[in-house]
């Protein structure tokens, strides 16, 4: 658990009209999304850099994940992560190994998938063929993908793309000839795994290239709820101003849409009534088309829920506990 300031979640039992119990709901909602440890399914062929890509995200190697055939049978999760809430790897076994496992690691995959925040699949972008791959996942965890479920293949090793020697090794990317090579690569990848070329990422963990991207790319695709977590495990130059700011707007939308639900419970009727006119009064002219909407939004911003009702002390009660746990959090 993370060290939280009792003293400013404690504030919370005495915002204006939060009824008892609400206050405590609120306190458990915060908890629980600050301490929330992500999981991230992680697969690949041995030797296609699963361990350097970890190190490259989290600045922690995971040997056993290089773990040799005989040890393959089970998913492996190791805790990695810069941040106080850390993430859990999840190593699943699988890609490369005969088809007379296919059966066992159905019913492997259907269990752990559903568990997972989001699934990195990494490729050696230097490889010519990647049949066991691509017939791996359309016969295995394809069908167990729950729709929606972020995947994302991480196409690894890019500077070893021909012609080699055209790296630019004064900005550390690649060259022209490279580039195209990459592009053509990418666009080769996601027509075999039939996703959308965003979903197919080039890194070079050696060279520290476009690792922010990939983080981003994660960031944008995993619940809101999971992504302030997320954001805090990875490596500190591995944050962009973009990731950030999307971990706080998933975090704050999330929180409205809880403190919504929560206050709509716990009010009357007539109080729900006088609560949707009161804030349509706040909105000014666009009151008429919230409350004509029935309010379906309620909880898309901070700003239109709870900040009403107790005059934003909460949006900077959250800023405090934030940015006490999150140093990198970015403050108003």
């Amino acid at each position: 658990m993370m060290n939280m300031p009792e003293n400013v979640l404690d504030q919370f039992d005495h915002l204006y009209k939060l009824q008892p119990g609400v206050a405590t709901k609120i306190k458990n909602f915060i908890l629980k999304t600050f301490n929330y440890q992500p999981k991230i399914g992680i697969l690949g062929k041995t030797g296609v850099g699963k361990s350097s890509l970890c190190n490259a995200l989290f600045g922690k190697d995971v040997a056993p994940i290089g773990h040799i055939e005989s040890i393959t049978r089970i998913p492996h999760e190791y805790p990695v992560g810069e941040g106080s809430g850390n993430i859990k790897l999840v190593d699943l076994p699988g890609v490369g190994e005969s088809q007379e496992r296919d059966i066992e690691y159905k019913d492997l995959y259907s269990k752990q998938l559903p568990e997972l925040d989001v699934v990195l699949w990494v490729l050696k972008a230097d490889d010519r063929a990647f049949s066991t791959d691509e017939e791996f996942y359309h016969n295995v965890v394809k069908p167990h993908l729950v729709q929606g479920k972020p995947f994302i293949i991480v196409l690894n090793q890019v500077d070893k793309v021909e012609p080699m020697d055209k790296w630019d090794l004064n900005n550390s990317i690649p060259g022209c000839e490279q580039q195209k090579n990459i592009d053509a690569k990418i666009k080769d990848v996601a027509k075999r795994f039939g996703l959308d070329t965003k979903n197919v990422i080039p890194v070079s963990c050696r060279k520290k290239y476009n690792v922010v991207t990939l983080v981003e790319t994660i960031v944008y695709a995993i619940p809101k709820e999971k992504k302030l977590t997320f954001v805090d495990s990875v490596l500190n130059e591995n944050r962009s101003e973009k990731a950030k700011e999307e971990a706080k707007s998933g975090f704050f939308k999330e929180f409205g849409e809880f403190t919504n639900t929560v206050l709509h419970e716990n009010r009357s009727e007539k109080a729900k009534k006088e609560a949707k006119i009161g804030i349509g009064e706040k909105l000014g002219g666009y009151g008429e088309k919230y409350i004509a909407e029935d309010a379906q939004d309620w909880g898309q911003k901070i700003e239109e829920t709870i900040g009403y009702f107790v005059n934003n002390t909460v949006i900077k009660l959250l800023n405090e506990l934030a940015k006490h746990v999150f140093p990198w959090w970015p403050f108003p």
